[in-house]
């Protein structure tokens, strides 16, 4: 839909010359291939049994407080894992708390799935 909107512009704008709509095109097809180039590179996410990778940050499972997950919605504070500022549009963030005190956060499309998955992995640590 948004290329549709962006040949009509340059159509309608480039009558007379084809530079200007060519550069705006270019433009905004540029920031929308950062936008969705970063939204994919700090948005990962990677579970396995003993680590916890989002994006470009990285927790072990046992640095990880197995009561410390919070429910999607809940208030939670502290830094989001993954180098990104805030979370985008249509992202849940669960909360996760360290073992020494500190909070992150984990924004994900799935919230629910995601705190069921993370604590079916941590459930062996729960034990300890």
């Amino acid at each position: 839909m948004c290329l549709v909107a962006w040949v009509g512009f340059w159509i309608a704008v480039g009558r007379d010359t084809w530079v200007f709509p060519t550069i705006m095109v270019g433009m905004l097809g540029g920031i929308a291939a950062l936008t969705m180039g970063s939204t994919g590179r700090y948005g990962n996410i990677t579970l396995t049994d003993e680590v916890l990778r989002v994006g470009r940050d990285q927790v072990a499972l046992a640095d990880l407080d197995p009561a410390g997950v919070s429910a999607p919605g809940e208030r939670a504070q502290g830094k989001l894992l993954g180098g990104a500022y805030a979370p985008t549009l249509g992202r849940g963030v669960v909360g996760v708390r360290l073992r020494d005190g500190n909070t992150r956060l984990v924004a994900t499309t799935s919230p629910d799935e995601f705190r069921a998955a993370l604590l079916e992995a941590l459930a062996p640590q729960r034990t300890r």
